[in-house]
């Protein structure tokens, strides 16, 4: 996992990032994928998903994805959260604090393999 680079405005995100992933997925757990991107000005977004797999695995998925699809990003993270409710505050939330630095969300159909 690649987090916040101080050079690219990220400290907030990968803080919250870092607090809401610091353990293993239970069976309550559910995550969001992100990717930043200070040069293509987007925040890369995946919809909630039920954390069914542990966190490196779905990090690893994540990161091939997106190398599949050819994205540029600079940083990159999977928060979790115990609802899907509480993921879908941390997404509002990160999309607000992205579109005031400059970078336009861009939701991505993407969910890890079971």
């Amino acid at each position: 996992m690649r987090c916040g680079h101080p050079g690219y405005g990220w400290g907030a995100i990968a803080l919250a990032a870092l607090l809401l992933s610091g353990r293993p997925a239970s069976a309550s757990d559910w995550r969001y994928c992100y990717a930043g991107s200070d040069q293509d000005h987007h925040f890369y977004i995946s919809p909630p998903f039920p954390a069914a797999g542990s966190m490196d695995m779905i990090e690893t998925q994540w990161l091939a994805w997106l190398g599949r699809q050819a994205l540029r990003y600079e940083t990159t993270a999977c928060p979790r959260a115990d609802d899907r409710l509480a993921v879908e505050d941390a997404v509002n939330s990160a999309i607000r604090y992205n579109a005031g630095h400059g970078r336009s969300a861009v939701k991505l159909d993407w969910k890890p393999a079971p």
